[in-house]
């Protein structure tokens, strides 16, 4: 019984031992890699990155990595089969020297990526890495080659007319090999883009990896809007790829209004604005500028307007806002209509001269003739707005009863108006109220006696002043007292007297002549000389005196016919009366030059004294006259 106990103990416990051995998990290997990820497809002239991590044992310190592509049928790890080998370059396979480079250098990292730059259509197959004198690893991976699919980046600032921009276009991968070629053009010419300047450059990203990229400055244009341009890169001077963009160029131009702005009334206005822009503008249409709009569009505006009138007429603007900016068209719109004849045009008849005005307003301006006026004269025209005012003058006779027609034509008809002749009596008024005006002033006594008065004083101011006058003109001839006693001269004035009957008895009337003294033989001649019997009389006296006597004989009195009968019937002699001025220092009755006669008549009945100064002497007017002949 015992040993049944313990025989079953003894199983149970190998049983459990056994138990454990089997389920304790096995010890990992130290050496493992890992590929991510374990597939890799590469294209045609790019690049190829293989990118892993390794482990390995603790005592294992690596310094050299070798890379081998393996043969379809054969080992991997042999050295026909290197394509890298960081200690010794020289021992890769030709085709690959200088194409396979670690990504990381300090294998301590363990780190085994590598990067193979210029893929080629034979680079595909599986690749295995592997540490020199300690372990070549098991796993492997695989690269794919492909035909060139990646496209290059092509970064497109904001264009805006005008402005210079700069387009980058960046090449495919970020492979360190043979750099690419980079080129732009416009596509669907092929040309290079013109006026502009492209400068390819690289970057490194990482020792083994580079960016290729290319930049393209230029101005852009409203031509430039919508425009493909295009930027090629090859690789390995066999695969090319292409990438192709369009540029959305910001700008705007001018405004244009078309259609037509001549528009006959009642017709219908067609106006269209169109504005060329990106990105598209709102247009609004005004008239006069006001800020209520007609009509909001878009690109294009079309502004109809039907059964037009007068009040149409005038500025349209078309008004574009675009973005910062705010840009304005206008046209004149014309609305034509027939003309029309104004009040006020006729024609007047005014002293023999007809004048004739027509006005005329339409759209556009009229022209004014005269159908039933043989015309040679020059017609007068003036413009005023829409008016026109034409004028023209004649001579003739009565036109109370004709009629003149004023013809007005434009482009949209013609009217006729036939004017009124009247008569202007507005000239021949004006001279009846002048008259009125006399007579009236005249019918009053106050004005009548007034102008009398006035008429009086005025006379008898003129009488005063032509009298002092002649005085002063007789005493300026008339040698002062004070004057030199040897002066050749003296004044003299002459009377000339004849009878006049009166009812009291005989008087003498006179008038006074002067006379002139002319200097004796060898006497200085200080005045003007006369002829006759002073003259003769002055020779003898002594050549220091000298008399002067002046004789105006036309202010003698001339006598009628019956006076001159009358004169001949008397016995009475007509005398000549002489003022003689005594000068200062001669003798009584001496130093006198002229000598007239020897009789003395008394004036008024009083004798002549001689001892006046001034010595009253009396000649035959008719002695006078006679010596001088």
């Amino acid at each position: 019984m015992w040993v049944l106990i313990w025989a079953a103990l003894l199983f149970s416990l190998t049983e459990r031992a056994t138990c454990r051995k089997l389920a304790a998990p096995p010890t990992a290997s130290p050496w493992n890699i890992i590929f991510s990820p374990a597939e890799i497809t590469a294209e045609k002239g790019l690049c190829a990155v293989i990118s892993c991590t390794f482990t390995h044992p603790d005592n294992i310190n690596p310094t050299t990595a070798i890379w081998f592509k393996c043969p379809t049928n054969d080992r991997c790890d042999q050295n026909r089969n290197i394509i890298f080998h960081s200690e010794t370059p020289s021992k890769a396979q030709e085709g690959f020297k200088q194409r396979v480079s670690l990504l990381e250098t300090d294998l301590t990292k363990k780190n085994c990526s590598v990067i193979i730059n210029d893929i080629r259509e034979n680079d595909a197959g599986e690749y295995q890495f592997r540490l020199p004198g300690s372990y070549t690893y098991l796993k492997k991976v695989k690269i794919t080659v492909s035909a060139l699919t990646q496209k290059p980046s092509v970064l497109i600032p904001p264009l805006a007319e005008g402005e210079p921009a700069t387009l980058t276009c960046t090449a495919p991968g970020i492979c360190s090999g043979t750099p690419p070629h980079i080129t732009w053009t416009w596509r669907g010419t092929g040309d290079n883009i013109r006026d502009n300047t492209i400068i390819q450059m690289r970057e490194d990203l990482t020792i083994v990896t580079t960016t290729h990229f290319s930049t393209l400055i230029f101005t852009p244009s409203a031509e430039h809007h919508n425009m493909m341009v295009t930027c090629q890169v090859t690789f390995q001077k066999k695969y090319q790829i292409e990438e192709t963009v369009t540029l959305n160029v910001t700008y705007v131009k001018d405004p244009q209004i078309t259609g037509n702005k001549m528009v006959k009334e009642d017709g219908i206005l067609d106006l269209t604005c169109s504005v060329d822009s990106y990105p598209p503008s709102d247009i609004t249409w005004s008239k006069n500028g006001t800020s209520a709009p007609l009509q909001n569009y878009t690109e294009n505006a079309t502004l109809t307007i039907s059964n037009v009138t007068r009040e149409h007429a005038g500025e349209y603007v078309c008004t574009v806002p675009h973005l910062n900016r705010t840009m304005t068209a206008s046209t004149v719109v014309t609305v034509m209509y027939l003309p029309v004849i104004l009040p006020g045009s006729g024609c007047v008849d005014q002293a023999e001269v007809m004048t004739c005005v027509c006005v005329s307003q339409g759209v556009p301006l009229p022209l004014i003739e005269w159908p039933l006026l043989e015309l040679s004269t020059e017609i007068t025209t003036s413009v005023l707005g829409s008016s026109v005012n034409s004028t023209i003058s004649l001579p003739v006779g009565n036109h109370n009863n004709t009629t003149v027609e004023c013809v007005s034509r434009n482009v949209v008809g013609v009217v006729r108006e036939k004017l009124q002749v009247t008569q202007n009596k507005s000239q021949e008024k004006q001279t009846e109220k002048e008259w009125e005006g006399i007579i009236a002033m005249l019918s009053d006594l106050k004005v009548i006696t007034a102008f009398v008065i006035g008429a009086a004083l005025s006379a008898t101011i003129c009488c005063i002043f032509l009298c002092l006058k002649g005085k002063c003109k007789r005493q300026k001839e008339r040698i002062p007292k004070d004057s030199d006693s040897k002066s050749p001269f003296m004044n003299l004035e002459m009377v000339t007297c004849e009878d006049q009957q009166t009812d009291a008895g005989q008087a003498v009337g006179c008038e006074q002549t002067p006379l002139q003294v002319v200097p004796r033989e060898g006497a200085e001649i200080r005045g003007p000389q006369t002829s006759g019997a002073a003259g003769k009389s002055a020779t003898r006296e002594e050549p220091n005196d000298v008399d002067y006597a002046r004789i105006n004989y036309s202010l003698l009195k001339k006598k009628t016919p019956e006076e001159a009968e009358k004169k001949t019937t008397t016995t009475e002699s007509d005398y000549a009366k002489i003022k003689r001025e005594k000068k200062e220092g001669d003798e009584d009755g001496e130093g006198s030059g002229v000598n007239m006669g020897k009789d003395e008549e008394k004036d008024n009945g009083k004798p002549a004294a001689e001892t006046y100064e001034d010595t009253e002497l009396y000649s035959n007017v008719k002695a006078i006259m006679g010596g001088g002949e």
